[in-house]
């Protein structure tokens, strides 16, 4: 004759399998970026084009350049600073971080140097950028 598991076995063994699914819900949500920021900049200057989109990734792409700088973006609009991590597998600035004082003038986007570990992306970052397109744009391509 089968055995038949105490109650609190079964209750034990429902709350085991259970808390791996609690757990995925329990993370907090990651707050979208300011739309002032959100949207892709272009740079006349030296033909670079930044875009940052609503989940807080962004793509640098330059004109001499095949593959884009991919990476995160931190903004705090009150404070005025942007933080960018870059990706490992970027062609360059390979988990670099920068951070810089940004001027956002309804459609230019101008960035003063804090910090940053990549030349080559301080000196991309030194020239006015002109907003291209709507902030909302970013998010959906």
């Amino acid at each position: 004759m089968p055995r038949i598991p105490s109650p609190v076995v079964v209750l034990l063994a429902a709350i085991a399998a259970a808390a791996p699914i609690s757990a995925c819900n329990s993370r907090p949500k990651v707050e979208a970026p300011d739309e002032a920021i959100v949207g892709e900049w272009k740079c006349p200057a030296n033909g670079s084009a930044v875009t940052f989109s609503s989940s807080g990734l962004y793509s640098l792409t330059l004109k001499d350049q095949p593959r884009p700088v991919m990476g995160s973006f931190k903004f705090d609009p009150e404070e005025g600073m942007l933080t960018l991590q870059t990706r490992r597998e970027s062609p360059f600035c390979a988990d670099d971080i920068g951070s810089y004082r940004v001027h956002i003038g309804g459609v230019s986007l101008d960035c003063e140097l804090v910090r940053d570990t990549c030349e080559k992306r301080a000196k991309i970052f030194a020239a006015r950028f002109d907003r291209s397109g709507s902030p909302r744009s970013a998010g959906t391509k």
